[in-house]
């Protein structure tokens, strides 16, 4: 009775967490009870968004199946490492991904040979949340605005590659880089990094020049000074950053980019064990203090069920296809 009371709010919560409509809803009944630990594969290093996200989750998660779930960083090949763990794993439930637009929309676009499809060798369980990009500059580039970076890079005399840094080739950040240099006409040069830990590390330390990112990883060097928010990838301004203007703000067409992560499992799960956790991920969505952990970092709450998360990542290929095409990076 417990354990009805408890799915049956949660299915009631996917109605009023999702944002795109009811038509999206699973009609699914939700059956999903734990009787062991869950794994939480992270495919990055921790220090960035999509391991935040998996802590908040995966301890919210932890109580409301009364099991842990651990979260385990797997990280390698732009997310392709720990993605091709869940890939390989029982469909069961018990080993889920957090997974990150690269691994999911963008890697197969970009990449030759993968160990795994993600069309068809993952289930689609939950859109969790969304957060667009902010470009910081560091100490080593003397610009606190966009206006500024573009001025550097038509000083004359004053010419050189601006580097610009990601968490790997081919990534939404990578990309996010390469259509800055062609929408503004920039000299940028790509250094890629394998987390972007490591990335922001450099950019504060003055070894790269500009960082695209969430704002999780970069808001307490942005607070202490350390790093200067030049634009946001967004529509509205956010938040935490109200003085960044936005592209559409700066002139910048077509550049509303967006990270967003989800809940993923292997492929072949049961309809109703996804239905499932995908109950569950709306329930812990609604909790206030998940709100608030999320909204304190920057990042938006976009719940989907299985059939709508799908939906969604078909556009966010379709977005990034038309992204490769205009910046001309080539496959890997």
């Amino acid at each position: 009775m417990k354990w009805f009371k408890r799915n049956a709010a949660a299915l009631l919560g996917v109605l009023s967490v999702c944002t795109v409509g009811a038509a999206t809803a699973e009609p699914v009944a939700a059956q999903f009870h734990p009787t062991q630990p869950v794994r939480m594969v992270v495919a990055y290093v921790p220090g960035g968004a999509t391991d935040l996200i998996a802590r908040i989750m995966s301890e919210k998660l932890g109580k409301l199946w009364n099991q842990q779930v651990v979260v385990e960083n797997r990280p390698g090949a732009s997310g392709m490492i720990g993605a091709d763990n869940v890939v390989k794993a029982k469909p069961d439930g018990y080993t889920l991904l957090l997974g990150y637009t690269p691994e999911v929309s963008i890697n197969k676009l970009v990449y030759n040979k993968m160990m795994y499809d993600p069309l068809t060798d993952l289930t689609a369980i939950s859109l969790v949340a969304e957060a667009p990009l902010i470009l910081v500059s560091g100490p080593k580039l003397p610009v606190k605005s966009f206006k500024e970076l573009l001025a550097l890079g038509k000083q004359p005399g004053q010419h050189r590659s601006i580097a610009f840094g990601s968490p790997g080739t081919g990534g939404q950040q990578h990309l996010a880089g390469e259509l800055l240099r062609v929408r503004t006409g920039l000299d940028m040069l790509h250094v890629p990094y394998k987390g972007t830990g490591a990335a922001v590390a450099d950019l504060v330390g003055g070894q790269i020049d500009v960082f695209f990112a969430t704002t999780p990883p970069l808001l307490g060097n942005i607070r202490a000074g350390k790093l200067h928010p030049l634009l946001v990838t967004g529509p509205a301004r956010q938040p935490l950053l109200p003085d960044t203007p936005t592209v559409d703000e700066l002139g910048l067409k077509d550049f509303h980019l967006s990270n967003w992560f989800g809940v993923f499992g292997p492929a072949g799960m049961d309809k109703q064990v996804t239905a499932g956790i995908a109950a569950d991920v709306a329930a812990v969505l609604k909790d206030p203090a998940t709100v608030k952990a999320m909204d304190d970092n920057g990042l938006t709450i976009h719940y989907l069920p299985p059939d709508g998360f799908r939906q969604f990542i078909a556009k966010e290929m379709d977005l990034y296809t038309g992204i490769i095409a205009a910046t001309g990076v080539p496959k890997q």
